[in-house]
């Protein structure tokens, strides 16, 4: 009777143990009450934007470590090299604003510069983006940033 009640025990732990194994998920993938964005910028020009254009975006994990979620919205600005800039923020909260801008830092805008800029919102999905915000301008600078913002939806 003692040896089937430790054999049952054991047995139950391996049950729920094995049972969890499908719903682990790393701290930098996205759950499912959380939505996966893309920030996309691309710049149409002739000249060369060697880190000249910034993007300015929202993002939710630790600035010293970026696969530790901490689920705080933060402004980061990286430069970019090229005409165009693809950004991924996996673990999203509903409910979170975000934002995404871009400038040239120029003395003056450059002339046949056009920026354009979006957000897609995938909900946990990584196939299944939906442009939620877009926007274009001619060559925005530092002092007038050309920038969009989204509200995540909170379901």
């Amino acid at each position: 009777m003692k040896r089937s009640l430790k054999f049952f025990s054991i047995l139950a732990c391996l049950v729920v143990a094995l049972s969890s194994c499908d719903d682990y998920v790393s701290d930098f993938e996205t759950r499912k009450n959380e939505y996966e964005i893309y920030y996309c910028i691309t710049y149409s020009t002739v000249y060369d934007f060697h880190n000249i254009a910034y993007i300015n975006f929202t993002a939710f994990d630790d600035p010293n470590d970026p696969l530790k979620y901490t689920g705080i919205a933060r402004q980061e600005e990286h430069s970019i090299d090229g005409t165009s800039a693809y950004f991924f923020e996996k673990r999203v909260p509903r409910g979170s604003h975000i934002q995404l801008s871009t400038f040239v830092d120029v003395p003056e805008a450059l002339p046949n510069t056009k920026a354009k800029i979006f957000i897609e919102v995938s909900k946990g999905d990584s196939n299944n983006f939906v442009k939620v915000v877009s926007a274009e301008a001619d060559c925005p600078l530092k002092g007038n940033p050309l920038t969009i913002s989204y509200d995540v939806p909170n379901e």
